[in-house]
């Protein structure tokens, strides 16, 4: 629900500036004058830490289950739910206050732990490592706002709609499982940026995407599985992204 109200609340956002700054300040946003006329185009290239914010109660009890210690458990997932994003973005201006265009993020992470697998014949027991490499990529239509003050600093938000493509390729002792689904997803990003020149800016920013898995394909090799899951069992890819980077008008 806090995740919900946070979208609603940018969404609107989106447009208290757009409607806002045209009307009161229509030469104060973007560049100033018509200068934004002839610089359009604005493309983003940023990264940073992602960190998934799903919960993680179901997937610890099924690692007690295959023999790993609370600490080892602990500790792959400290590792499993930070990892890092990319994110390029093109949009061109429509005002200078509002642009549309394109966004694409790519959001790796891995983990990896040791434990067993119970075949049930009630005598053996294989052990070795368990390993996941994960890669979420995101790309979708994006609307972009910004203020940019008769100083150096400014602001911006940016809602993107589209689909995100999920990648696990993962081991159970010395077997490659692939694991791959898709979902539809939203994201929305509050930020600042510095201008270092008139066609180039520092930015730094705070996202959050919205998505989650209700099936998935499993190929190990030899056969492919579609799996459906169920809401309590629903792979959760929502994550928070701080990123840095540069953003050039032209």
């Amino acid at each position: 629900m806090n995740i919900r109200i946070f979208l609603f609340a940018l969404f609107f956002s989106l447009q208290n500036v757009f409607f806002s700054f045209g009307q009161d300040h229509p030469g104060n946003a973007g560049s100033t004058g018509n200068e934004w006329k002839t610089s359009r185009m604005v493309v983003s290239l940023s990264g940073g830490p992602g960190f998934l914010t799903g919960n993680t109660k179901t997937a610890k009890a099924q690692m007690r289950s295959m023999g790993v210690s609370d600490s080892d458990i602990d500790r792959y997932f400290r590792d499993f739910k930070t990892g890092t994003t990319g994110t390029a973005s093109l949009h061109y201006l429509l005002t200078r206050e509002l642009g549309i265009g394109v966004d694409y993020q790519l959001f790796t992470t891995r983990g990896q732990v040791r434990g067993y697998l119970d075949p049930g014949d009630g005598w053996t027991k294989y052990y070795g490592i368990f390993s996941d490499k994960v890669y979420t990529s995101f790309a979708g239509v994006s609307f972009l706002t910004r203020e940019k003050n008769r100083g150096k600093w400014g602001f911006y938000t940016k809602l993107s709609f589209g689909m995100a493509l999920y990648r696990d390729e993962g081991s159970l002792i010395n077997t490659p499982v692939l694991i791959t689904g898709q979902s539809f997803a939203t994201t929305g990003e509050l930020g600042l940026t510095y201008s270092l020149t008139r066609h180039i800016s520092l930015n730094l920013g705070l996202s959050y995407m919205l998505a989650s898995l209700g099936k998935v394909n499993s190929n190990n090799g030899t056969n492919v599985v579609e799996i459906k899951l169920d809401k309590e069992n629903r792979e959760n890819l929502s994550r928070y992204n701080l990123s840095g980077g540069l953003v050039f008008n032209f």
